[in-house]
């Protein structure tokens, strides 16, 4: 069956083979152009060369199929890896909570007391002679 697929290929090519092609620019054609130049699109292969180079590329297709078939079941052998910790496992709650500690109240507004001891003093930059600092 390949043999006579061949062989109606190399037949069907033997036509085509007679047809003069142009170069016009970037384009190819079978229409003389202004300024054209005939290119020389004779196949040098054999019927022999050209049947091997498609079982070759049938050969391709195969191998690849069968490539594709087995990545798709190593990717779906595999499992995601797990989230993984450097510490323990957390001990579970001894007591479910109640409700007041699953909804802390809010925290009251008002004015935050400094964390440190120290003073602040600010000054105004403009009050300050120019040339003189003093140390802290």
């Amino acid at each position: 069956m390949k043999l006579v697929a061949a062989l109606l290929l190399c037949l069907v090519s033997a036509g085509s083979q007679a047809q003069t092609i142009y170069r016009c620019g970037n384009e190819y054609t079978r229409i003389p152009c202004p300024h054209g130049q005939v290119v020389e699109a004779t196949d040098p292969r054999t019927g022999a060369q050209r049947a091997e180079a498609v079982r070759v590329a049938a050969e391709d297709r195969r191998r690849a199929a069968e490539m594709r078939r087995e990545r798709l079941a190593d990717q779906a052998a595999l499992k995601p890896a797990a989230a993984a910790s450097l510490s323990a496992a957390p001990a579970p709650p001894a007591r479910p909570a109640s409700a007041a500690e699953r909804h802390p109240s809010k925290k009251k507004r008002g004015v935050a007391k400094p964390a440190s001891s120290t003073a602040f003093t600010a000054a105004d930059p403009a009050s300050r002679k120019r040339g003189k600092r003093s140390a802290p």
